[in-house]
This record gives C-alpha cells, structure tokens and sequence, in this order.
C-alpha cells in the first residue's frame, strides 16, 4: 500500500508544479469554449479524456465539480494511476484547473475542476490546414462516440433506457428513443433538404441551456449525417 501511495503521489507531483496550499486563484468559468486548435482537439481525441470531462463538468450550470483524482477514478471505474497522464494532458490545454491543494496526511492533494461550463468544436474558425484539421477532427469524433455508446450500453444494461420506442415509452422516462444507421441512394435535392431540416433540429435543440427546474430529463443526442457522390461502379 505504501508503496503504491508513493507511486501516486510522485505522478501527481509531476503533473502540476508547486503551488501554495489552499483555494487557487481562478478565472470564473467559461461560458462556452470554442475549440478550434490542434492541439485542444489531440486532447480530446480519446475516451477517457472526454469521460473526465464529463464527469468533471456534470452539473457546472448549477455548481462546478471539484474533485481529486482518486475521486475521478473511483466514478469511472479505472486505476488512479491510469488517470494522471489524461490529467496532465487536459491541463496542459487548460480544459481543466487545479482548484485547491490540500495536505492530508502528509500529501499534497490537488483538486480539480474544468475550465469552462460547456465546449464545442468549430472547424469553421479553426487556424489549422485542411488536412491537419481533418485527421485531429476526425480522432475527435471518433472518441466522442466510442464514448457516447459507453454511456448508452451502461444506460442499457441498467435499465435506464431501452432499444425499443414502445419500450422507452412505457418505461422511465417515458420519452421515445430514436435510432437508424442508414445507407440510400437518393437525389441529392432530397438529401440537401433533409440535410438543412436536420441541421436546423440539431441547432434547435442544442440552443437549449441546461436547467434544473421543472419535470427535467437527461437527454443525450449523437448527431451525424453526411453524403458523398455515388460510386456507380461499386454500385452505392
């Protein structure tokens, strides 16, 4: 055990520099962060980061969470040690912050908290080449559904949610569950205008702030849509 705490401990030492003990002089949180830059998406591409992301930022529109790695590890079901190079990566981009540092037996305990209530990317405003752009965005995304179906198979196998729209209708929370993964030829005026109907949804329903007031539901929506030219030698 000695040795382990000693192990954690030198992780953690090296993650942030020496800071005096106590509350950290912070900024208020950012509204929103517009992620436009590599190196902020190279952060995010992986599972991991974006699920310490969430875990830090659940309820930041009420209160922000503050909470120390061995906390962090304990909710999502991994090694502490696992976490310390996620951490150092996260604030190396300053998603997140070192919020407190408290001595408890003779340790330094860093706390953390995220940076801002809510993040975003925007390839629109990104300084980066195309093709820089597209290989960090694409690593992104790829994470953030490996992640989002973690948290669906978890809500799953829990009984929290369900397959099925009769199902998730007459189950908690009574609100239909939607899914299609889908493949057509289709002329493209139709394809463009249900692009622009499913693009205004998206926006709609993402223009929402969180709130706490009222009959609330946890909503979770993973949006894609996307056509190409029809190949008519392989016959798509």
């Amino acid at each position: 055990m000695a040795k382990k705490e000693e192990t954690e401990s030198a992780a953690e030492t090296e993650l942030e520099a020496a800071l005096p003990l106590g509350p950290q002089p912070l900024p208020e949180l950012i509204e929103f962060r517009q992620i436009d830059d590599a190196a902020t998406m190279k952060a995010l591409a992986d599972p991991l980061r974006q699920r310490i992301m969430r875990a830090l930022g659940r309820n930041v529109h009420v209160k922000a969470r503050i909470m120390t790695v061995k906390q962090l590890a304990e909710e999502l079901g991994e090694p502490t040690t696992k976490l310390y190079r996620h951490m150092k990566q996260l604030l190396a981009v300053n998603l997140i912050q070192v919020a407190e540092l408290r001595l408890v037996g003779g340790i330094v305990e860093q706390h953390y908290r995220v940076a801002q209530k809510g993040w975003g990317v925007n390839p629109e405003r990104s300084m980066l080449d195309r093709s820089a752009l597209s290989e960090e965005l694409v690593e992104l995304v790829g994470a953030g559904v490996n992640e989002y179906f973690g948290r669906y198979e978890a809500a799953l196998q829990a009984g929290r949610t369900h397959v099925r729209s009769l199902d998730s209708l007459e189950n908690p929370p009574y609100v239909r569950s939607v899914g299609s993964i889908s493949d057509f030829r289709v002329p493209r005026e139709r394809a463009a205008e249900f692009a622009e109907r499913f693009h205004a949804l998206v926006e709609e329903f993402n223009s929402h702030p969180n709130t706490t007031e009222g009959d609330i539901v946890h909503a979770n929506l993973l949006a894609m849509f996307y056509a190409t030219e029809a190949d008519e030698a392989l016959g798509e």
